[in-house]
């Protein structure tokens, strides 16, 4: 659990700038803070020299102290000027890692950022995607993937040690920015230091526009090699320091080739992101086309499921509504697919659903996530997509640039391992390989013989759709109530859904049909004609979506039984750590929230794969993990009483 958040409160000063009522502090310096960015935190590091001759080809900033946003903004141009000049560089992508315990408002962001018209094209981005103000991490994509910016909003101290950090290290410079130690003590402890340098890799740097002493040797006893140089402007000095670590052995397999197994939004997405880092794939789905299975409803709804801005599920579906709607937005400025972000409505339908809806406005969410309507609660910014069109847009990206290889009609039936590449064999008994391979393929990810035990459930679930010229409009949202109501598209307006637990057939079925029109009596807005034999269902389709018991989806790698066993011996030692080593992974049980949340999963699984910093905590990292249960049941094993 991370606390709830509170916006930074601010003065301006007689030149504009912003300065912190909490700390009494200013966010950046009078004398040209631009300037000072670029020295204390760009120059003193070796910024862009070192983007020439990176070892990997992304580098990883993490800094404590988002604030303004300067310090990114300055890093985002130098490494576009990099790019632009220097195209031979190794280094392609820029990470930027960041954490706030205040964040400022999106109007204020505006408004201090104001003052460096020549950063304007990038802060307006900046600004159009800044996150809701809910605890985790947010991560905002530009440059087509080229920056990515992973926001943690919360206290350092608390956020750091749930920090993942990849067998390659994690950081490969810090910027040390909060405010100053006489005015922030709480952030510069020694707890922190040690987690600046658990988190850096051997040739990390950092800088700090501070040099207090207790600070220096701070970091010195963390393991970092400190030293004093001249400040900027009227500043005599500041620290830099390097870190003292050696080179780690990394066990996982170096990822040579990737075979995904699934059709539908979660394949889709995982596909699309992967090629967007320049990776090859090759897709095998058992349809005859992508998007025959659950993605291939005629429109679904996208919004979060809330429950309380400190539940770690909640945070979860904050980060993959926001991240979700980057993606759309992006994916639409490439190739048109038919969406609408109309807002979404959780009408009270009864005293459950009323009481349930006073407690989400009462748990202090961001306005711009929730706000109150006279029927229930609303999600100004939630909406619907054709799925079929966005899961079909999301593979014809991929195929544009040429890494990507499509197999219809072939169904994987069995997968084995050689220790060195997993081989697929379909029901022709045509074989591939691949070092790596993501199951991707719903509620089918049951039948191979090694994840039959997974916790997913089939739950069929039928829509109808309605003839909309029957009737004027319902509503202008879609609205969810004993079902949901989507607004009308080519003249047909859907209705759903039915909710059956383990029937895998995809037999359309009056009783259902039925069923739903009780459902849309129910929901339907009081301005709205009650009579739902008024109505005319023209068609139905059924498919079969993938459940889990405690609402969170599957990813991560699969586990052999003597993985489990080696990992729960372990966890005394080494704490609740995700696989990565086995070659198989696991990207399934959306449920029917799959359309707002994979997205946001498969960009969890892209990461860990790549072995590139993930943009969620340990913690979430336990409650997505394909084998929770077993390693929950070892932890309180190994740990007595101690919960995950």
């Amino acid at each position: 659990m991370l606390a709830s958040l509170q916006n930074a409160k601010l003065s301006w000063n007689d030149a504009g700038m912003p300065i912190s009522d909490s700390f009494e502090d200013i966010y950046f310096s009078n004398n040209n803070g631009l300037h000072e960015t670029q020295y204390v935190f760009l120059k003193q590091n070796n910024l862009p020299e070192r983007w020439l001759t990176h070892d990997r080809n992304f580098f990883v900033i993490a800094e404590t102290g988002f604030g303004t946003g300067l310090n990114f903004l300055a890093t985002w141009q130098a490494f576009r000027h990099y790019r632009e000049t220097k195209p031979e560089g190794k280094v392609t992508r820029l990470h930027f890692i960041s954490f706030e315990k205040f964040p400022l408002t999106k109007l204020d962001l505006k408004q201090a950022l104001a003052v460096w018209p020549e950063l304007s094209s990038l802060s307006e981005q900046l600004i159009s995607a800044y996150p809701y103000a809910v605890p985790g991490c947010q991560r905002l994509c530009f440059d087509d993937g080229a920056v990515v910016l992973d926001l943690w909003l919360g206290d350092a101290n608390e956020l750091l040690p749930q920090i993942y950090e990849p067998a390659d290290g994690l950081a490969d410079v810090w910027f040390l920015d909060g405010f100053a130690p006489s005015k922030n003590p709480d952030m510069w402890t020694e707890s922190l230091f040690s987690q600046v340098y658990r988190l850096s890799r051997p040739l990390t740097t950092l800088s700090t526009f501070t040099a207090a002493g207790f600070v220096r040797r701070g970091l010195a006893n963390a393991g970092f090699v400190m030293s004093k140089v001249a400040g900027h402007g009227e500043k005599r000095s500041i620290l830099i320091g390097r870190s003292q670590k050696t080179k780690a052995k990394i066990n996982t397999l170096p990822v040579t080739s990737i075979a995904i197994v699934g059709g539908g939004i979660a394949s889709a997405c995982l596909t699309y992101l992967l090629t967007q880092r320049g990776f090859r794939v090759e897709l095998f789905c058992a349809d005859n086309d992508v998007a025959e299975g659950a993605s291939g409803n005629p429109q679904g709804a996208i919004y979060p499921l809330l429950h309380h801005p400190d539940d770690l599920l909640s945070q979860f579906f904050v980060s993959a509504f926001h991240f979700c709607q980057q993606l759309l937005t992006g994916i639409n400025n490439q190739t048109a697919f038919r969406h609408d972000w109309c807002g979404v409505l959780l009408k009270a339908i009864d005293d459950k659903s009323s009481q349930k809806n006073s407690d989400l406005l009462q748990a202090n969410f961001p306005s711009e996530l929730i706000q109150q309507d006279a029927d229930g609660v609303l999600f100004p910014h939630g909406g619907w997509v054709v799925p079929a069109e966005l899961v079909k847009a999301l593979f014809q990206l991929s195929a544009q640039n040429g890494l990507l290889t499509q197999h219809k009609n072939c169904e994987i039936k069995s997968l084995n391992n050689n220790d060195l590449f997993w081989q697929l064999s379909d029901t022709e008994g045509n074989t591939w390989s691949a070092s790596h391979v993501i199951l991707a393929n719903g509620v089918n990810i049951l039948d191979f013989e090694q994840t039959t035990s997974l916790p997913i459930t089939p739950m069929r679930g039928q829509i109808s759709t309605l003839r909309a010229s029957d009737y004027e409009a319902i509503s202008t949202y879609v609205v969810c109530g004993d079902g949901y109501i989507v607004p009308a598209l080519d003249g047909q307006q859907v209705i759903g859904a039915t909710y059956i637990r383990n029937d895998m057939s995809r037999e359309v079925r009056q009783s259902e049909h039925d069923e739903n029109r009780v459902k849309m009596q129910r929901t339907l807005p009081q301005t709205a004609p009650q009579d739902v034999s008024d109505y005319t269902i023209t068609s139905g389709r059924a498919s079969i979506r993938g459940v889990t018991r405690d609402h969170f989806p599957l990813i991560g790698g699969f586990r052999s039984t003597e993985d489990l066993k080696r990992a729960g011996a372990e966890m005394p030692k080494s704490g609740w750590l995700p696989e990565t080593a086995s070659g198989l992974f696991i990207l399934a049980g959306m449920g029917s929230r799959g359309l707002c949340s994979a997205p946001w999963s498969a960009e969890i699984m892209a990461s860990l794969l790549l072995n590139e910093p993930l943009p969620c905590s340990l913690l979430t990292l336990r409650n997505i993990d394909p084998h929770r249960r077993e390693l929950r049941r070892a932890w309180k094993i190994n740990l007595g009483n101690r919960r995950d």
